[in-house]
C-alpha cells in the first residue's frame, strides 16, 4: 500500500435521497475523553462537502500532525475517524448523522495488516435523522449476549431497542407527528457546535472468533498481542433506539496472547475477551435552538476487569458442523484434511459475529482480521473416515471466514 489515505462515504436524507452540498466534519475517535466525564470539543481533522449523489471523500495529508500520528501508531497504523453532519431543518430541528471510518495510514514497507484492511473497507451509506432529545439518557448495564441460537452469520437488525431486541416498527424520522424523512437541511446556516463526554464505561466479554472440531479432530484458536478486530459502532438519537453505523478498528496492544488448543473432538465454541466500552454523549448546540443529545457506543481497549478472567469460552456452536451442515454447504468451499494433518486460517477477515456482545443493553457486531498472530486451527487424527472441512464464506485457500468440520 502506498500514497496518502482517503476516507469516504455517502450521506442521505431519511428517505434515501442524496444529501447534497452538506459539510461533513471529521474528528478523531481516539481523542482522549476524560474518565471523570468532563466535556471536550472534538478536534477537527478536516471537512468535506457532499456531491450531488451524497458522496464525500477526504484525503489525509501524507504527513499527519503529531497527535493524529500517535493515535494511528497506537492503533496498528489505523486512524479511526467520526464523519458527522449537523444541520437544521427549516423549522430549526437538528438533523444529524454520523459515520465511522478507518484510514490506513501505514504505507510502503511500514504498512500493517490493520492499515491494509482499513484501505479495503467498503463505503458506508448513512442517513440523517432528527435529533430532539434535550435530556441526557444514562444507559443501564447489561450482560453478554451469546447464544447458539444466534449463529455467527446472523444479520443485525436495522434498529434495536435499548434492551437489544429488534425494533422493526421504529421510525427515526417521525417526531411529534412530523415526518422529516424528506426534509432537506438548510445549507450555509450558522454552524452548530458539537461536544462530547463519557456517560459510562464498563468491561464486557466480547466474542472475537470461534473454532470447530468434529469427528476425530481438535480445534485451536489464538488471539495474540493486539486487538485485531473491527467493531460495528452503535449510534442513537434518543438513547432508546440504536442502529449500527459504520465500523471502527481497534488494533491496540493487548500485551499478551490468549486462546485455546487441542479441544475436541465434537467440540466447537466461540472465544471471548474482555473489552472496555464507552457510552458517549454527543451534545450539539445550534444557534437559537435548545441543546440536543445523541449517543454512540465505542470499544476502547482490551481490559481485564478486577478479578476477571483474561478470556473465556462463549456459545456452543457445534450446530455449524456435522453431516447436515456439510450437505448444505457450498461444494466449492469444501476440502479434505488428511490423517494427522492440520490447516490454519491465518489470512482474511472472519465471518461477522452479528451478536458479539451486549453492551449497555445494545447488541454489538464484530469482525476479526486473521493474521499470523490471530488464527483458527483444526488438526485431524488418524481415524478411518475421511476428514471433511469447508469454509463458511469462501474456499479454504481463499477467505473462508471460519473453518467448519465433519
Amino acid at each position: 500500500m502506498s500514497g496518502a489515505a482517503t476516507v469516504k462515504g455517502i450521506f442521505t436524507l431519511g428517505n434515501g435521497s442524496p444529501l447534497a452540498g452538506a459539510t461533513i466534519t471529521l474528528t478523531p475517535v481516539d481523542e482522549a475523553l476524560p474518565a471523570d466525564g468532563s466535556t471536550i470539543t472534538p478536534t477537527t481533522v478536516g471537512t468535506a462537502t457532499t456531491a450531488a449523489d451524497g458522496s464525500w471523500s477526504f484525503t489525509l495529508p501524507s504527513t499527519l500532525p503529531s497527535n493524529l500520528q500517535t493515535y494511528a501508531d497506537n492503533n496498528g497504523g489505523v486512524l479511526s475517524l467520526e464523519a458527522a453532519f449537523y444541520g437544521q431543518a427549516p423549522d430549526g430541528t437538528l438533523l444529524t448523522g454520523s459515520d465511522y471510518v478507518d484510514a490506513g495510514v501505514a504505507t510502503g514497507a511500514a504498512t500493517t495488516e490493520g492499515s491494509a484492511a482499513a484501505r479495503a473497507e467498503a463505503t458506508d451509506t448513512v442517513a440523517i435523522h432528527p435529533d430532539t432529545d434535550e435530556t441526557q439518557v444514562t444507559p443501564a448495564d447489561s450482560t453478554l449476549v451469546d447464544s447458539a441460537d444466534t449463529p455467527s452469520d446472523t444479520a443485525m437488525s436495522t434498529w434495536q431497542s435499548a434492551d437489544g431486541t429488534s425494533a422493526p416498527t421504529f421510525n427515526p424520522d417521525v417526531v411529534d407527528g412530523v415526518d422529516y424523512s424528506a426534509v432537506k437541511p438548510k445549507i450555509g446556516v450558522p454552524v452548530c457546535v458539537p461536544s462530547k463526554h463519557v456517560i459510562k464505561q464498563h468491561d464486557y466479554y466480547t466474542s472475537v472468533g470461534e473454532a470447530h472440531a468434529y469427528y476425530d479432530t481438535t480445534a485451536a484458536f489464538e488471539y495474540n498481542n493486539t486487538l485485531s478486530s473491527t467493531w460495528g459502532v452503535a449510534t442513537s438519537v434518543d438513547g432508546e433506539h440504536w442502529s449500527i453505523t459504520g465500523k471502527v478498528s481497534r488494533k491496540n496492544s493487548t500485551g499478551h496472547a490468549v486462546g485455546f488448543a487441542n479441544q475436541g473432538p465434537y467440540w466447537a465454541k466461540r472465544f471471548q475477551i474482555p473489552v472496555e466500552y464507552q457510552d458517549v454523549d454527543h451534545k450539539v448546540v445550534c444557534p437559537g435552538q435548545k441543546d440536543t443529545h445523541s449517543y454512540s457506543i465505542l470499544p476502547v481497549k482490551y481490559d481485564i476487569p478486577a478479578g476477571g478472567a483474561v478470556a473465556r469460552y462463549g456459545a456452543d456452536v457445534r450446530n455449524k458442523d456435522g453431516v447436515a451442515s456439510y450437505r448444505n454447504s457450498n461444494p466449492s468451499y469444501r476440502a479434505v484434511l488428511g490423517k494427522k494433518q492440520y490447516v490454519t486460517l491465518t489470512s482474511g477477515t472472519s465471518i461477522t459475529i452479528g451478536y458479539a456482545a451486549k453492551v449497555f443493553g445494545v447488541t454489538i457486531s464484530l469482525d476479526t482480521e486473521y493474521g499470523t498472530s490471530h488464527f483458527q486451527k483444526i488438526t485431524a487424527g488418524s481415524g478411518i473416515s475421511e476428514h471433511d472441512i469447508w469454509g463458511a464464506k469462501g474456499k479454504i485457500s481463499g477467505n473462508p471466514g471460519v473453518i467448519y468440520s465433519y
